[in-house]
């Protein structure tokens, strides 16, 4: 999706994008940030989207740069927060350097998604020179190992319905003709997920300490259309990652 996409998108961005922080029903999200939260500290939200987790961020830190690449998903940040002065809103594409001096903390949720592995590599390493030395990064993207989980969860429930279990995986199939990158379709978007240990793999090379990786669960609806209400846990899941950049 290109910046038009998204433009096109923000009226109805909440209806058409899943929030990561709006599910977080553990609030692992906040208690990373709670860790390195302090009023002289400067935050950025890499990828803001229409803002969902701009308020963490602006009632945590004393000054917080709020990027995106649509121009109409930020007016609706910056309007639907306006209560909040401490932020910065700054119109940015990630494949270029972001134009704010590297900050204390870094969230970025749900933007390294790119199937193109050149561009995705170039926001990747964008987003960790926007961290000071020694400053935090907190990372969020789709999980591969989920996305695997799910289509086996999917073949248990065309079994359920009768179905043989060779037809019952084969109804299951999704492309997945990219899937040693990673990349899956989702709605018609090929969309990159990660592995845990690349995840822990890339940022090593970007410069970062990992200081954690986590699963931040999400309920079973938005992971298949089949699912039922009662659907059994382990819950689908995206990556928490939590780094520090290296000071040498």
């Amino acid at each position: 999706m290109d910046e038009k996409d998204w433009d096109a998108l923000a009226p109805t961005f909440e209806e058409d994008i899943f929030s990561v922080p709006a599910h977080d029903r553990l609030k692992q999200i906040e208690q990373v940030l709670d860790l390195h939260a302090h009023a002289d500290a400067d935050a950025a939200d890499v990828g803001c989207g229409v803002g969902g987790a701009l308020p963490l961020l602006a009632e945590r830190f004393g000054t917080v740069h709020a990027t995106d690449l649509s121009s109409e998903c930020l007016a609706v940040a910056e309007n639907r927060y306006a209560r909040y002065h401490n932020i910065q809103y700054c119109h940015a594409d990630l494949t270029k350097p972001l134009p704010f001096p590297p900050v204390d903390m870094a969230l970025c949720i749900n933007v390294l998604l790119i199937a193109k592995r050149a561009k995705r590599q170039a926001m990747l390493a964008n987003l960790c020179g926007a961290v000071k030395p020694g400053g935090h990064l907190v990372l969020v993207t789709p999980s591969l190992e989920s996305a695997l989980y799910a289509s086996h969860r999917l073949v248990q429930l065309n079994e359920a319905k009768g179905m043989k279990p060779a037809v019952a995986q084969r109804k299951a199939a999704r492309d997945t003709t990219r899937l040693d990158m990673g990349v899956l379709d989702l709605s018609g978007t090929p969309t990159k997920h990660h592995l845990k240990e690349e995840l822990a793999d890339l940022l090593d090379q970007n410069g970062m300490e990992v200081l954690g990786i986590e699963k931040i669960e999400y309920p079973w609806v938005f992971a298949l259309e089949e699912a039922m209400q009662d659907m059994a846990p382990p819950m689908p899941w995206n990556w928490l990652l939590h780094a520090r950049k290296r000071s040498g």
